[in-house]
């Protein structure tokens, strides 16, 4: 699956063959298909656990962090930044996760789109937090979200990689969420 997932993170799903991937691996065409019927299987698993494992750690880090939401907000940006940029291996399975859900099918991927929203509801439980305690301003929890997630996934693509240490990245991003967080909604007229 790492072999798969990083054959696809440089050339995309449809640029990387079941053979590339054999080849790549020492195995068989035979013996990938043993343990994956399909391609889109091999897909469909890698998309499911990368996403569980990123929740997981966005859950964890968020729970660890001080009471504050300010410092649950920082927790959970730097979760979400250093999932997709700690070493080369994470890039390129962030690349795959983040760009690739598209190619499943429906059911599998409202299953992915679930932990998706996760991800959203819990960022959004914390700038509501924020609002009530005096430390965010915004009038649209929900829209700052699914802005904060947007931004921690954008760190992958389509920018090419920074030169910028990670502890940086990550500074920068939690400056951006809370800005985000302290927005006000634009009132439509």
């Amino acid at each position: 699956m790492r072999v798969a997932v990083r054959l696809m993170g440089d050339r995309g799903y449809e640029g990387t063959s079941t053979r590339d991937i054999a080849a790549a691996a020492g195995v068989s065409v035979a013996a990938l298909y043993y343990h994956f019927p399909s391609k889109l299987d091999l897909l469909r698993e890698f998309l499911q656990e990368a996403h569980d494992v990123v929740l997981a750690r966005l859950e964890r880090e968020v729970l660890a962090a001080e009471p504050t939401a300010r410092a649950r907000l920082d927790a959970a940006v730097a979760a979400l930044v250093w999932s997709n940029l700690h070493d080369d291996w994470a890039r390129q399975a962030a690349r795959v996760a983040w760009r690739e859900h598209g190619r499943l099918d429906e059911p599998d991927r409202r299953a992915v789109a679930d932990k998706r929203r996760r991800m959203t509801d819990l960022i959004e439980r914390i700038v509501d937090g924020g609002v009530e305690s005096g430390e965010f301003t915004t009038t649209d929890a929900a829209e700052v979200a699914r802005a904060v997630l947007t931004l921690c996934i954008s760190v992958v693509e389509p920018f090419p990689e920074t030169a910028r240490p990670l502890a940086e990245v990550i500074e920068l991003h939690q400056r951006f969420a809370a800005a985000l967080a302290c927005t006000q909604a634009r009132v439509r007229g």
